[in-house]
């Protein structure tokens, strides 16, 4: 990466720096206010930039924010695949994914918030739906997670009962303690907590007891 921004001209990498900058403050905007009340003045503001120079590097307000979901997304989703990875089976790779949630709340706060901003917004049924935002990345996500619950069924792992009430009811209490997080971060849930919930949680769904998976 290094290599070839040494190839780049000078325009081109203050073009990227400001991109940069202009992203990090989007996402701090975005996080504050939401996608409906979050306006390219504001942005720009945060960024110290006119609002001229926003435009010239993205189509709009909606285009900003399909650009700060993805980054955040790409974000998040390296880290729960990294997480599942080291997982043998369906089992293992469920509770990978839910003690991941405590590296999401530290490492990507504000990409919790915007998470937060549009469920609110859906369920307020506040304008249109933010556009290709965290919330439907997550929704695709969760899809992966319902397979992985549909596979440990059929392996013998879990109870038979519906992948998609499984997959619910392990989000659930593991998103509300990363919610909780970032809303009080000077008292955050513990990771202790995180294991009691995940404890809980797989304690009634197992078909039978299952060697304990050691923290990485």
């Amino acid at each position: 990466m290094e290599a070839q921004q040494k190839d780049l001209t000078r325009r081109d990498r203050n073009k990227l720096r400001n991109r940069r900058e202009i992203l990090d403050a989007a996402l701090a905007v975005f996080a504050a206010k939401g996608y409906h009340q979050a306006s390219m003045q504001a942005i720009a503001d945060r960024a110290d930039f006119a609002v001229s120079t926003l435009y010239a590097l993205f189509e709009n307000k909606e285009d900003l924010y399909r650009k700060v979901s993805a980054a955040v997304g790409h974000q998040c989703g390296e880290i729960f695949d990294s997480a599942m990875e080291r997982g043998g089976n369906p089992y293992e790779k469920l509770i990978n994914f839910a003690r991941a949630k405590a590296e999401i709340w530290e490492q990507s706060p504000n990409g919790i918030r915007m998470l937060e901003n549009e469920l609110h917004a859906r369920m307020i049924g506040e304008g249109e739906p933010a556009p290709n935002g965290i919330a439907q990345i997550y929704d695709r996500f969760m899809l992966r997670i319902e397979d992985l619950f549909a596979q440990g069924i059929a392996e013998g792992f879990f109870v038979d009962k519906s992948p998609t009430a499984l997959a619910l009811a392990l989000d659930s209490p593991t998103s509300f303690l990363m919610r909780k997080a970032v809303q009080n971060p000077e008292s955050p849930p513990t990771k202790a907590d995180l294991e009691e919930v995940i404890e809980i949680f797989f304690g009634t769904v197992l078909q039978s007891p299952q060697p304990s998976v050691e923290l990485s």
